[in-house]
């Protein structure tokens, strides 16, 4: 748990406030949060299923140094003794400060003196800040309000939101409102320019690259989260993407903020509505899952920006009596008028409905097309302004629809498609922006939490009553609500998948639902997720190579019964496959391992549709949801769909976690075996010879393991571990022809040689990269050439593709979130101009060869090693730290202990050690001789002292390392997607498996 500052210049108590999202279990029921700088303030807001913190505003000062990241570090802690006087509405006065909207001949609302006294609502309450919202009505207009988030800081600093707003609920005679609008803050101007804002929109009255305003000097704080810990929480999607911050998605994010403009919501035509492919569709829109994908210094701002720019869209049905968006309870029939600028509107059996609205029209709503808006911008930083923005799109959603019983049915708020009414797409997506608005709306919250959650229940209890409490299709096919040849018969499988994807994404959020509707979102998705699944299957039923089609029939009637669920369907697989190609098309598939259709990007690109609604399958242990996932990611052609995802990064949507068959039912903290893994696929690890994981795939890969006078042997093989039986795969077959003491054998191949820990899997490049050679077949002579191996051809990259490494180094750790490596001797090599640099300009005296291994929590390099690391002089113990970007090298030493004792008498060489992010812990295993079976936990903390202890894991006794002394190496890896540790510890034995969480 981190976050990291960026200051534009040297400051000392700078202030900062973000949004900060927490894994469920990670800060529990009781605890609270403390950070690395010494005061933080933490203001709790949603809490998960078990009482854990879920999300919080973080706040506080710090000293930063111009252009130098600081890295702030999070740890669960206990509630500390007494209070801080908070900062209160006095100090706030103190200030002296003032701020004025102007708006042409509509008039001016003014905020100063006694109007501090009574904010229209007090947002966090802290002594490192206070934030309040503020709202008057501009002059004597009737829909036209001015609104300000006020932040107080402890060292005075006072930064301030401006908004103005123009949506009632019922108010009469809705219209646009064209002025000159001006802002003013402590009587300097700040904001100046004609706006024409349409009815029921709002816009941040802001201009140019800032995203608010200071009293005094911008302090120019940039704030960056851990996005690798953002998707653990699972309350946004987890993206395989990587994008290159010089890519055309990342160079086209807005860099400054113009109003009612539409920023990065680059629909087609700018309508929602346009058909095809639009970059703004998805669980997350393009422009936000950018923040998570590409390591860009404007990818932040960006998303504050857009979320400012959903204000053009007609959103904002602000109700009149409570001063909040709609509650349902209050208004069970209300639809919105004819005139509104939104698609797809129902009517009321009340004939209820909202004032018709004239003038300036702004771009349309469509929620079949819609963007998720504000809730990634909450999540970062926190604002009311967003959280708002969330309910509204849900409130707006609710308010389109038809209040029959087959549309939203009254106040129950129902998302389910409706033939000709509804659409399936609509469906998923009102979902989403439903269930996102419940997981944003605080826990106190007494005015519209409960209504979400009633709504979220009632259509969980509907969805659960006709397709799992009753006999229903047993494809996961939800009535559709767009007519091909005017019927239901056929429905588009794509909308289907988006309706999977919003469920799971949605079930993964841990939504706080009654235990018994939660049990019944779990039966729902897994029934749900069977329409992507069964799509995937082997040539004797739905044939995955052509899983894509635009559309599936699963009844051989023209409107089947979906309520009753007695169809008629289809009675199996093969015979929905049989029927929804009964004419075959132009593109369709007769291979064996080749997706057929298109890939990406084009309309008709069903596949990253499916491989969105599949992750989450997987993610929940849907039967068959593995098997299917691997059938689609060990196609031919799945690097082209993969590749794709780095220019299209919404749908990279990847599983979070997997549950593998030979996972399922075993326990937490205990080693077991991975049946049928042993023989390392033949290549020679005993050779003091390490391995990569390709976290993409959780794929274990070997490559020209052996050297010296142990083998010549350059196979390179792989086994992945996503699979439901694990077995090891040739990827390249050893060359023919040798010969000693050469870089490349004949064939150009690179020599076999002790990986040691210089192998690593980047996927930036996506390559497999040999980083060095040493001790290479023959008389064990070095080489400091790097070799790229490319998984999707199985074919290495000539030679001389890569820069040769710095003489005397060799690949030792990476670092996942960056695909950087850093080599014994530290020195860093990235990913992006693929150069060499060095870590730190001035080391100590430890040691640093292998093992090496990095600690995401704190941001740093550790690393640990008994002399040389191979058990040669100098004979003591050396464990460092370096913090990524401190130019430092930092010894640590261990508190006494019976391990460290025990640690020091082993005297381990070769080891194996990686970071479990899980439990905030380093395994540490050489297992050589006596030591066999004995795993080191190394315990960091913020400081230079640690602890050191041993592992207890059940009662299966790991294997030791093979004869000989060669050790362990890097053979114990830390799988992500799988929770776990799995360690080779000898060619002759299976793979042994820790979970970790």
């Amino acid at each position: 748990m981190q976050f990291s500052l960026i200051g534009a210049k040297t400051q000392a108590r700078s202030p900062f406030a973000l949004g900060f999202a927490f894994k469920r279990g990670d800060i529990p029921a009781g605890s609270t949060v403390a950070g690395s700088l010494g005061t933080l303030q933490v203001t709790a807001r949603t809490s998960w299923p078990d009482g854990s913190l879920k999300f919080a505003q973080l706040a506080g000062l710090a000293d930063l140094t111009a252009d130098t990241m600081l890295t702030v570090r999070l740890r669960r802690a206990a509630p500390g003794a007494g209070t801080v006087a908070a900062l209160g509405l006095a100090d706030l006065k103190k200030t002296h400060v003032t701020a004025e909207f102007v708006a042409g001949a509509l008039g001016t609302a003014s905020f100063g003196a006694s109007d501090w006294d009574t904010p229209f609502q007090t947002w966090v309450s802290g002594p490192q800040m206070s934030s309040w919202v503020y709202r008057k009505p501009i002059g004597s207009d009737a829909h036209l309000v001015a609104w300000l988030e006020v932040r107080l800081f402890a060292n005075g600093a006072v930064e301030v939101l401006p908004w103005i707003e123009n949506g009632y609920l019922m108010v009469a005679g809705p219209v646009n409102k064209a002025a000159t609008y001006g802002f003013k803050l402590g009587g300097s101007e700040r904001f100046n320019a004609a706006i024409d804002l349409p009815h029921h929109c709002r816009t941040p009255l802001i201009s140019g690259p800032e995203l608010s305003y200071w009293l005094g000097e911008d302090p120019g704080v940039t704030l960056r989260h851990d996005v690798a810990y953002l998707q653990a929480t699972e309350q946004v999607p987890t993206y395989s993407a990587r994008v290159p911050p010089t890519a055309v998605a990342a160079q086209g994010l807005v860099k400054s903020f113009v109003p009612m403009d539409k920023a990065n919501f680059s629909y087609d035509g700018d309508s929602m509505p346009a058909s095809g492919y639009q970059e703004s569709i998805g669980l997350l829109p393009q422009h936000d899952a950018l923040y998570l994908t590409c390591d860009s210094a404007n990818t932040y701002a960006a998303v504050v920006r857009n979320g400012f720019a959903a204000g053009r869209y007609p959103l904002y049905y602000r109700d009149e009596k409570t001063q909040r968006p709609v509650r349902f309870s209050d208004h069970p029939n209300l639809v919105l008028n004819r005139d509104s600028r939104v698609s797809d509107l129902g009517g009321s059996t009340r004939s209820q409905y909202t004032p018709k609205p004239a003038g300036t029209q702004s771009p349309k709503w469509d929620c079949a097309h819609s963007p998720s808006v504000g809730y990634m911008a909450y999540l970062l930083t926190g604002r009311w302004y967003f959280m708002e923005q969330v309910q509204f799109a849900a409130t707006l959603n609710y308010l389109t629809k038809t209040d029959e019983p087959n549309m939203r049915r009254g106040a129950q708020g129902l998302v389910q498609s409706c033939f000709g009414g509804w659409q399936t797409r609509a469906c998923a997506w009102q979902w989403r922006t439903l269930t996102q608005a419940l997981n944003v709306t605080p826990d106190s919250d007494t005015v519209l939490r409960q209504e979400f959650i009633d709504c979220v229940q009632s259509n969980i209890e509907s969805f659960h009553a006709v397709y799992v409490a009753q006999p229903n299709n047993p494809y996961g096919w939800v009535q559709p609500g767009e007519g091909y040849q005017n019927a239901m018969q056929f429905g588009a499988s794509w909308q289907q998948d988006f309706v999977t994807a919003a469920f799971g994404y949605s079930l993964a959020m841990g939504l706080p639902v009654s235990p018994a509707v939660a049990a019944k979102h779990e039966a729902f998705f897994r029934w749900k997720a069977r329409s992507a699944v069964m799509r995937l299957g082997p040539a004797s039923g739905f044939w995955y190579v052509n899983a894509a089609q635009y559309t599936v029939s699963i009844s051989p009637v023209r409107v089947p019964d979906f309520q009753g669920g007695k169809g008629p369907w289809y009675p199996t697989d093969a015979a929905v496959y049989a029927a929804t190609y009964a004419s075959a098309p132009s593109w369709f598939g007769s291979v064996e391992g080749r997706l057929a259709g298109e890939i990406m990007p084009g309309d008709r690109a069903a596949w990253g549709n499916l491989a969105t609604a599949l992750a989450y399958a997987v993610r929940h242990g849907v039967s068959g949801a593995v098997a299917a996932y691997q059938r689609l990611t060990t196609a031919s052609n799945y690097p082209a769909l993969r590749d794709a995802f780095h220019g299209a990064p919404v749908w990279s949507v990847a599983p979070a976690r997997i549950t593998p068959a030979w996972m399922a039912g075993k326990p937490v903290g205990e080693w077991f075996e991975i049946p049928g893994t042993a023989g390392a696929g033949g290549a020679a690890v005993e050779a003091y010879s390490g391995m990569a994981i390709n976290e993409l795939t959780s794929e274990i890969l070997i490559a020209a393991a052996g050297g010296h006078n142990d083998s010549a042997d350059n196979r390179v093989v792989s086994l992945s571990l996503a699979a439901d039986t694990p077995s090891w795969t040739q990827r390249q077959a050893p060359s023919t022809s040798f010969a000693r003491d050469v870089d490349y054998y004949s064939d150009g191949k690179p020599t076999s040689r002790h990986i040691y820990s210089s192998l690593h899997f980047v996927p930036q490049v996506n390559r497999l990269i040999l980083f060095g050679v040493r001790a290479a077949y023959g008389a064990a002579v070095n080489f400091p050439r790097v070799d790229a191996f490319n998984l999707d051809t199985n074919k290495w990259d000539a030679k001389g593709s890569f820069v040769d490494m710095p003489v005397g180094v060799y690949g030792a750790g990476q670092i996942r979130a960056t695909g950087e490596v850093i080599s014994n001797g530290l020195k860093k090599w990235s990913p992006v101009d693929r150069k060499w640099t060095d870590l730190v300009t001035s080391t100590k005296g430890d040691r640093v060869r292998w093992p090496v291994a990095f600690d995401s929590r704190r941001g740093q390099l550790f690393c640990l090693q008994w002399g040389d690391g191979q058990g040669y002089d100098p004979f003591r113990l050396f464990a460092s730290r370096v913090p990524l970007g401190s130019d430092q090298q930092i010894t640590v030493s261990f508190n006494s202990s019976p391990a460290l004792t025990q640690w020091l008498a082993d005297k381990p060489a070769y080891a194996a050690m990686d970071y479990d992010p899980d439990n905030d812990r380093f395994l540490f295993y050489a297992g050589q001789g006596d030591a066999a079976g004995r795993v080191y936990l190394i315990q960091p903390n913020d400081g230079d002292t640690w602890d050191m202890g041993i592992l207890r894991a059940g009662s299966v006794r790991v294997p030791g390392s093979p004869s000989g002394g060669s050790g362990m190496q890097n053979r114990m890896r830390y799988v992500p997607a799988l929770r776990g540790i799995v360690l080779l510890a000898r060619s002759s034995a299976n793979l042994y498996f820790l979970r970790t969480a």
